[in-house]
């Protein structure tokens, strides 16, 4: 399961790394090739969009496993430890449910894109290819949220409760 779970990481990490340096490059070609040669390449805009994109949904799935998302926990701070382990918990239920429930929306709408075969714009490619970004990203983040929530049960509530005030993961 480690095994998996680290080839996983690294997948995230090399993906969204080559993304953002493929981004960047088209992105600076265009501008060399607008403003030195008077001339496109014509498909580098949608293309940049669809790496962008792809970096930022690949990336919030590692902001998952690294815990960086945003969180407010004074509420939940004036509560007794156990009712805070209970919260903890239930925030993941709810993050699941909602990744869950975007990523069977992202693949019923991918399934719908291959029955009318619909192309972008400039690079003339599916469209299910760049939209189903959003099923494959919002389960990984499934994943993810299950994989924290999974910790959060195990983990003894004092414990949990200092990793949470400290930000570790």
């Amino acid at each position: 399961m480690k095994f998996l779970n680290t080839l996983l990481n690294r997948t995230e990490e090399v993906l969204c790394g080559l993304a953002l340096s493929l981004a960047t490059s088209l992105a600076f070609i265009e501008v060399i090739l607008r403003r030195g040669f008077g001339s496109s390449l014509g498909f580098t805009q949608e293309a940049v969009n669809y790496l962008l994109i792809f970096v930022g949904l690949i990336g919030a799935s590692i902001g998952v496993r690294e815990k960086v998302h945003l969180g407010v926990d004074l509420l939940v701070q004036q509560f007794s430890p156990k009712f805070q382990k209970a919260m903890i918990i239930f925030v993941y239920c709810l993050s699941i449910l909602f990744c869950v429930i975007v990523a069977v929306l992202g693949y019923q709408h991918v399934a719908i894109l291959l029955q009318f075969g619909q192309v972008s714009p400039e690079m003339e490619i599916p469209m299910y290819i760049p939209k189903g970004i959003v099923a494959i990203a919002f389960t990984l983040m499934t994943i993810r949220y299950l994989q924290e929530m999974i910790k959060a049960i195990k983990t003894p509530t004092d414990q949990l409760l200092a990793q949470q005030e400290e930000g570790v993961h």
